[in-house]
């Protein structure tokens, strides 16, 4: 039959679009997992709406004992509600391709997730980099959420920072306490940071400033999220001023590098290290034609990559245009190529 994954939304039952719940009536079997984000709803509301029982998945269910759902759902219409957008965490993909490869056929109903209601934040959705998750404590320190943050700031990117939680429990990490874990592990008390709340429902918060400021801020009940903002653009600045209340003050001399200084150290910096640990091949070594021929392709592809990035008004179209007048040189020093600048 079919095994359908179904998308809840940010806050409650009612953010299930009208395909989601016209998916969910039609299933034999509803089943809700709950515990990849917290929600404003309960199963007896989820019940009444869909008109049918539902019965709560507990993670250990849908991770380990995924293939008696999968049986279930080779006879019956099976659904599985899931919080935000039911493809945002790596588990349920790994549902859908473990179903197709037993011949099950499956369903998706998208929904509303944080990774498309943060840009209520007036940032814009094209330049976030990567994401990462802030552990509780006891699960280990904050290093891989700096490098992540140093990595994305580094390429002028913004940094989605999830907060853990656990439902069973009913604990949800603050934005506060998690932007102090993060000063104390070596962030700068003075960096830009974005602290939202309950985005998607009626009373969502979202707070922007110093991070030091931010941590002394009360944003209610969970869900909260952090964004550590990278390059701006004077409309993202507007908006933060204008939707999170961001003070002048915090969007001065930020710690970010104009794009041309970042690219300027970024491949000196690989070149010395590149200098410093080359080692030379035996010599004499031959020199073929289509040695040369490939070099030559490489200086097409940059030039148009040079061309592309000029067009996207981004300062790497310089670098590219450096990539191939680099291979030129090295084959007229060579001697194998004659020409002049």
């Amino acid at each position: 039959m079919t095994l359908s994954l179904i998308s809840i939304g940010l806050s409650d039952e009612n953010d299930l679009s009208l395909r989601a719940l016209s998916e969910a009536k039609s299933c034999d079997i509803l089943y809700v997992e709950l515990y990849t984000m917290r929600l404003a709803t309960t199963l007896v509301a989820l019940s009444e709406l869909a008109g049918k029982p539902v019965t709560l998945l507990p993670r250990r269910d849908l991770e380990e004992r995924s293939n008696g759902i999968i049986d279930e759902a080779k006879t019956n219409r099976v659904g599985i509600l899931i919080g935000g957008d039911c493809l945002s965490a790596t588990t349920h993909i790994a549902l859908v391709l473990e179903a197709k490869q037993k011949g099950v056929k499956t369903r998706v109903i998208h929904g509303s997730s944080i990774f498309s209601a943060i840009a209520e934040t007036g940032l814009s959705i094209y330049k976030f980099g990567k994401t990462i998750t802030m552990p509780f404590p006891e699960k280990g320190p904050p290093d891989t959420v700096l490098r992540v943050i140093e990595e994305n700031l580094g390429n002028g990117l913004h940094t989605l920072v999830l907060l853990d939680l656990d439902n069973e429990k009913n604990t949800y990490m603050a934005a506060p306490y998690a932007i102090q874990g993060l000063i104390d592990a070596g962030l700068s008390p003075n960096t830009l940071i974005v602290a939202v709340a309950r985005l998607g429902q009626p009373d969502a918060l979202i707070k922007a400033g110093k991070a030091k400021d931010v941590a002394s801020l009360d944003l209610g009940e969970a869900p909260h999220s952090l964004v550590i903002p990278g390059s701006l653009h004077f409309l993202e600045e507007d908006a933060l001023k204008a939707l999170a209340g961001c003070p002048s003050e915090a969007l001065k001399g930020r710690a970010v590098k104009p794009e041309l200084d970042r690219l300027i150290e970024k491949y000196t910096l690989g070149c010395r290290r590149v200098r410093e640990k080359m080692k030379l091949k035996q010599l004499p070594t031959q020199i073929t034609e289509t040695k040369v021929l490939e070099l030559l392709d490489h200086v097409d592809h940059y030039l148009t990559d040079a061309e592309y990035y000029k067009a996207e008004k981004k300062p790497t179209a310089l670098t590219s245009v450096a990539y191939a007048e680099g291979i030129l040189d090295a084959l007229k020093l060579l001697g194998v190529a004659d020409f002049e600048w």
